[in-house]
């Protein structure tokens, strides 16, 4: 595997002008070999799909061909390291890459130098530093560094965020990937203090915290669109509700007194309790278990241990099972869309069938107002404003048909027609919610009540009417 004439193999530990190819000497990213944590992680070298071959040159002249099958990096130095371990379990320590390839494996590097950057800066900067961090870094290439960059090595992020303690505590990590990994122009810092004109009537608001609607129960059209519920999740109706500022984006009617009026459930907080949160985290995002909104089941959503995993839509906070989603995204697949159902479980992004019509396929266009998409509040159906079906209305003339569309400020919600109407609530069964249970003893603060009962690992909210 070396330009040596007495075939002793040198020993070297770096390698410059490096690129890697597979056993047809095509190029290839390592990002494909498994990835080695650190030391105490067991590479298998069975479950390596092709084999991969580094090339380069070490101790400037030794031209370098060498099977490796993992990979790591090291995060604790000046620079980041980039490692490669050969077939003969030595590491080898990435230099520079050939130019051609640099640009071929150029969001991998990308992302990390993120990673190293925010575990070197995280406490003396902001997003802003980052994405300049990057810019300066790869000021070479002709595309400056980009949120996609990112995005296809999610993976990878998660792993560092989920195992590497001075990175799971990161700020800028945590709104880096809230935010879809997307280039901002926000600082770091204190939640910003909702400001609103002195006539709308606001109890207390700390980061979109708790929000108040307009007399008719409708938010302002001035409410920033981040994708935050404006109607109770339990009852779909407005009032006082309390966000949750967790990733489900949902919000609640949190005391009887504001469920009233629409027979809400509510979740059974005093106004005092309310007053003295902040941040509000609804049970769900607390213990990061979430359902699946295609099949209802309630699953962990974070970890090593996730079974759902969330849409990539800023505004989204709906969470799928891999195989569910993708069997919304690819019905008509023959392998019955198991290799999208893998890779998404890998940590590949996705939008889910809420953000475009179902009828036509088409995405939302909010500057065409039959362009605008309707979403349904219990599944991921969706259609635009033209192409709803007859039988969703936002008007009847039939006392016997209960309307199943209404116009929310800018924001159209819909029942699809899977669903049916209970009259007395005039909404769709208010059985749709699932809470993780509550500990022995505990006060449940969706009944008021004390829980016993622990053999249950979920709880459906209904409405009194509907028991």
């Amino acid at each position: 595997m070396f330009d040596d004439d007495d075939g002793v193999e040198p020993h070297f530990e770096d390698v410059n002008e490096y690129y890697f190819e597979d056993g047809e000497k095509k190029p290839v990213c390592f990002s494909i070999l498994p990835f080695q944590f650190d030391e105490n992680d067991k590479v298998t070298y069975c479950n390596i799909e092709k084999n991969v071959f580094l090339r380069g040159i070490a101790d400037k002249s030794l031209h370098v061909y060498k099977k490796v099958i993992a990979w790591k990096i090291e995060l604790d130095s000046e620079k980041p390291n980039i490692c490669m371990l050969s077939i003969e379990n030595k590491w080898i320590k990435l230099l520079k890459p050939r130019k051609c390839y640099g640009e071929f494996v150029r969001s991998v590097l990308i992302t990390v130098q993120m990673l190293h950057f925010v575990r070197k800066r995280d406490q003396r900067s902001c997003l802003d530093h980052v994405w300049d961090h990057l810019d300066e870094v790869f000021g070479k290439y002709d595309t400056k560094p980009m949120e996609d960059d990112l995005m296809k090595h999610h993976r990878l992020i998660k792993l560092f965020v989920e195992n590497d303690v001075t990175l799971m505590k990161s700020k800028i990590l945590q709104r880096l990937i809230e935010n879809g990994f997307k280039r901002t122009k926000t600082a770091l810092g204190p939640e910003a203090q909702f400001i609103v004109d002195d006539e709308q009537h606001v109890t207390k608001n700390h980061g979109n915290h708790y929000h108040n609607n307009d007399d008719n129960g409708y938010a302002s059209d001035d409410d920033d669109d981040d994708g935050t519920d404006q109607i109770c999740a339990l009852c779909d109706d407005g009032g006082e509700l309390l966000s949750c500022e967790g990733p489900c984006k949902r919000s609640f009617h949190p005391t009887k007194e504001d469920g009233r009026e629409s027979k809400c459930r509510t979740l059974g907080y005093t106004l005092a309790e309310v007053e003295r949160m902040c941040p509000f985290l609804c049970e769900n995002c607390k213990n990061r278990q979430h359902q699946c909104f295609r099949c209802g089941q309630l699953e962990p959503s974070h970890g090593p241990n996730a079974k759902v995993f969330q849409c990539n839509k800023e505004s989204c906070g709906y969470f799928y099972h891999p195989k569910c989603i993708a069997q919304l995204l690819d019905p008509n697949a023959t392998d019955g869309a198991c290799e999208l159902e893998r890779r998404i479980m890998e940590g590949m992004p996705f939008s889910c069938p809420i953000h475009w019509c179902f009828k036509c396929g088409i995405m939302e266009n909010k500057t065409q107002r039959g362009l605008k998409i309707a979403a349904c509040r219990r599944c991921p159906r969706a259609y635009h404003l033209q192409c709803l079906p007859r039988e969703i209305s936002f008007k009847t003339k039939d006392k016997d048909i209960i309307k199943r569309a209404w116009k929310l400020s800018e924001t159209i919600l819909i029942y699809c027609l899977d669903h049916e109407i209970d009259k007395a609530t005039r909404t769709a069964r208010r059985n749709h919610i699932k809470f993780p249970a509550m500990p022995e003893g505990s006060t449940d603060k969706v009944t008021g009540k004390r829980e016993n009962n622990t053999d249950q690992s979920t709880k459906s909210i209904e409405s009194p009417n509907m028991l």
